[in-house]
């Protein structure tokens, strides 16, 4: 057990690093309003830091329902911010999302699982910090979680095609319907009511 807590908080450490890299290169070309962590991947990477050094159901269930599958189609589509520093930029993403995927399975090795019938619990936390997430944009003119544009060079880009009406409903039933999925493939207990 000792081994996989020590391996944890290891990686912990580095998706740190990481999300200190990408902090520092966007704080350094002056984009400082773009390190607000709003996208669901930045604050699932600061979940999986907290996991990494603790045992937190509800940390896991957010990186289950949310960050797992927002990592995954991240890392299958990638769009990483443009940078000067592109190379570095570009690693500091894929080490991110990676360890988002890496950080709660080596929970679930330890015998942590999800809990079902969170699905709907977790869309309503989302859907709360895609209203901060919109408001931040209004006022800032980010694209946080990706509410006003799509991700360049992603099959979203087909769908924002079809107006925006349509491509903020296809961000909802998309993330619904990985939230079901997940809820679908928990192996933990249900919550209780």
């Amino acid at each position: 057990m000792q081994k996989w807590k020590r391996l944890s908080a290891a990686l912990g450490v580095l998706l740190s690093a990481s999300l200190g890299v990408t902090l520092a290169l966007l704080v350094w070309e002056g984009r400082w309003q773009e390190a607000i962590p709003l996208h669901l991947c930045s604050l699932s990477a600061l979940a999986a830091i907290w996991l990494a050094f603790s045992s937190r159901q509800a940390l896991l269930d957010f990186l289950w329902y949310l960050g797992m599958p927002g990592a995954a189609l991240a890392l299958a589509f990638p769009a990483p911010a443009v940078s000067g520093h592109q190379a570095l930029l570009n690693a500091s993403y894929v080490v991110t999302h990676a360890l988002i995927l890496v950080i709660p399975s080596l929970g679930m090795a330890r015998g942590m699982r999800p809990q079902r019938g969170r699905s709907l619990a977790m869309m309503g936390a989302l859907l709360v910090i895609a209203a901060v997430a919109g408001a931040v944009n209004r006022r800032l003119g980010t694209d946080f979680l990706f509410l006003a544009a799509p991700p360049a060079g992603t099959p979203l880009e087909a769908v924002f095609d079809a107006g925006y009406p349509a491509y903020l409903a296809f961000l909802f039933v998309m993330m619904l319907s990985l939230c079901l999925i997940m809820d679908a493939l928990a192996g933990g207990r249900k919550r209780r009511k």
